[in-house]
């Protein structure tokens, strides 16, 4: 059978993507080589991807309104956001019922490893393989999406360009225990070298555990150290009863289209530099991308329109995050100040509003040069 549209990966962009082009009427397969893959994640999604996407109350474990960020002399400053929550899910029910929503759309799911790529003058030919390492039939499909995640081999059968600048992850699962009964209602941020000398450490909780990690650029430190001083420096008696890793880019590819295949989510690179967040922009692209392949089958319209709206949307937060990143995260001192500067009302009033919709707020002029004149002192003081 010749597939319209081939789907490599099964998380959320991947079953994002197959389940709006399935509900269009194009015969889409999703391959995904392990289904009861665990995704190593935070699970932090906003609300505005709650309510865009239709995600039922009981995927959403808790709904959090309270969150603070510490600094490496752990000063801690407590916010309350006041116009929405952060979600908190749980990837291995999350991933299953996108995927689930997909199949009940018509597109059809299977477990299996994509090794080779053929590519033709009009369709695509994909190696499949199971879990034992035997030779599945091969898959024909006319156009491709690559949602196979940092290390995507679809880009790389593909030729697209490369993605080198990545994340590694860890992150530990804890029963509740006393010392973690203050976060059962609070995100924290860890702004500290200790922790992550060019990311952050995160404490996210969950219906019956917490969600511990911290990341640091790939090759760069070791991430088992700095995850064993997180635990150590919050105190923590309990074993962990889960470990996870994982790479995340923090860059996008300089191009993720091509005349008949597109890349969304971590295969493309979109998870935004100085928070690491990837689960709405992985949906987001795989509905932008999906939407970009319906108008390729039926009217020919040019793939690159899905990167060139995706770019045009949120450009402007990627740029943001990335000079934050590279501004405060080089050094304890300008860490200091970055978090001193999450005092301020305002500050905290736009970083709430832009993060539930994912969206530039703008702010009245006074506040814009009172933010301003915030930053230079605490960069000067930091500096």
């Amino acid at each position: 059978m010749l597939y319209d549209v081939a789907i490599i990966g099964g998380g959320p962009s991947g079953a994002a993507a197959a389940e709006i082009l399935a509900r269009a009427g194009h015969s889409t397969i999703l391959i995904e080589r392990n289904l009861a893959n665990v995704k190593p994640c935070g699970g932090a999604i906003p609300l505005g991807l709650i309510e865009e996407f239709d995600i039922p109350d009981e995927l959403v474990e808790k709904k959090l309104t309270r969150m603070s960020v510490r600094s490496p002399k752990g000063e801690t400053i407590f916010m309350h956001m006041p116009n929405g929550y952060v979600g908190m899910v749980r990837r291995e029910r999350f991933d299953r019922y996108l995927r689930e929503k997909a199949q009940k759309a018509g597109a059809e799911v299977v477990e299996a490893l994509v090794k080779k790529i053929e590519r033709s003058v009009d369709r695509f030919t994909l190696q499949l393989f199971n879990k034992e390492g035997e030779a599945l039939p091969p898959v024909e499909a006319s156009y491709v999406i690559g949602a196979d995640g940092a290390n995507s081999k679809t880009a790389d059968e593909l030729g697209f360009p490369p993605n080198d600048l990545k994340v590694i992850a860890m992150q530990q699962r804890f029963h509740y225990c006393d010392e973690l009964k203050p976060y059962e209602e609070l995100v924290e941020i860890w702004f500290d070298g200790e922790v992550s000398p060019d990311f952050y450490g995160w404490i996210f909780p969950k219906t019956d555990h917490i969600a511990i990690g911290t990341g640091t650029e790939e090759h760069r430190n070791d991430i088992k150290q700095l995850q064993h001083r997180f635990v150590e420096k919050i105190g923590i008696a309990e074993k962990p009863y889960l470990n996870e890793a994982a790479k995340i880019p923090m860059k996008p590819r300089r191009s993720f289209t091509q005349e008949r295949a597109i890349l969304v989510g971590d295969a493309a690179g979109l998870v935004t530099p100085a928070n690491g967040e990837g689960i709405f922009f992985a949906m987001r692209s795989g509905k932008l991308g999906a939407e970009a392949m319906i108008e390729r089958i039926r009217n020919n319209t040019p793939l690159s329109s899905y990167e060139k709206k995706f770019r045009k949307l949120y450009s402007p937060i990627f740029f943001g995050l990335q000079v934050l990143q590279s501004v405060y995260y080089k050094s304890d001192r300008l860490r200091e100040s970055f978090v001193a500067i999450c005092r301020d009302k305002d500050v905290q009033g736009i970083t709430f509003d832009s993060y539930l919709y994912k969206k530039m707020v703008p702010a009245p002029w006074s506040v814009q040069m009172k933010i301003m004149a915030k930053n230079i002192y605490h960069l000067a003081k930091g500096s």
